[in-house]
């Protein structure tokens, strides 16, 4: 049996009709499924509760909607082994940008119900998992005033610049510390620390391009000393991943990273707020069943192919 958690409110209501499409392959083909559509957290936690007592052998879990509900469902699955599998439909969408799949519900069915299974890490923050990026700071203020706009589902990836253009003239750099194994140090006038298990966030930005989730790494980008218009001036550079050898940007790739500030920093988590500095963020290896093309591995080696590497940390 095939399970399905659909966000109607997703993607200005495109889930809806993505939905029916995928319905309609489904009772053409004679697929055995159930579907939930979520209005907040409790249905989504029953749903996974009565998935997991169902005597019927569940084949995969699949999410329509973006990051942020890709992020609920994800935590409700911990502890199990189910497969996992989003048909996109928010704004951002930056889970599927990295993993490579598309908006073409008649491949991404017959994936659901053809492709392979394979584990994926994620990262761990007070027993929270996230997907894709974890961001502190400048990122967690840009994440709130996106998630309370009006008419984000409107604006699509556009609601995350705007947002960008808002914080940057009111939000305040201040000191933090950033612990990496043995290595302690303070950074002064932080912008932000994004902490990674995939490349993208914010609807495309390449905050940390070699990130990979199944490296069992995650991948460390602390943005530091610049002014504000040399901070505006990078964010062109984070659609291609090259801000990572500018000047005011710091990388590391490691297991874990405590991170300490001289004022409490908001935190993101696939978009989601969850929380405020300090905090310690961890790899939770092979800990997510994915329904996979390969996808990941494909990616790896087109980045491998351009030469992409990380500068050595400064």
């Amino acid at each position: 049996m095939y399970a399905f958690v659909v966000n109607p409110h997703s993607g200005n209501g495109r889930s809806l009709n993505v939905w029916k499409e995928v319905e309609m392959i489904l009772l053409k083909r004679d697929i055995m499924y159930r579907v939930l559509m979520t209005q907040n957290k409790e249905d989504l936690e029953q749903f996974i509760t009565k998935l997991k007592a169902s005597k019927k052998p569940i084949k995969a879990v699949v999410a329509l909607g973006g990051d942020g509900t890709i992020h609920e469902v994800i935590n409700y699955l911990k502890g199990t082994s189910f497969p996992f599998r989003v048909i996109p439909t928010g704004s951002g969408n930056d889970f599927a940008r990295a993993q490579g799949i598309t908006r073409k519900v008649q491949k991404e069915v017959d994936l659901i119900l053809k492709g392979r299974i394979e584990k994926i890490d994620v990262l761990e923050m007070r027993n929270r998992h996230c997907i894709t990026v974890i961001g502190l700071g400048f990122d967690g203020e840009v994440a709130r005033v996106t998630n309370q706009m009006r008419y984000k589902k409107w604006l699509g990836r556009l609601a995350y610049l705007y947002s960008v253009l808002k914080v940057l003239s009111y939000y305040n750099p201040s000191a933090v510390k950033v612990t990496v194994g043995r290595e302690e140090r303070t950074f002064n006038h932080v912008w932000l620390v994004a902490v990674a298990n995939h490349p993208y966030y914010g609807g495309g930005m390449k905050i940390c391009p070699n990130a990979n989730s199944q490296d069992g790494k995650l991948d460390v980008c602390v943005v530091h000393g610049l002014s504000k218009w040399k901070l505006l001036s990078l964010f062109p550079r984070v659609y291609k991943g090259s801000h990572v050898y500018c000047q005011g940007v710091t990388t590391y790739q490691t297991d874990s990273v405590h991170i300490q500030s001289e004022q409490p920093l908001l935190i993101h988590g696939d978009g989601e707020n969850i929380g405020h500095s300090p905090v310690t963020i961890s790899i939770k290896k092979e800990e997510l069943y994915l329904i996979s093309d390969n996808s990941l591995g494909a990616a790896a080696e087109r980045r491998k192919a351009k030469g992409f590497s990380l500068p050595p940390s400064r």
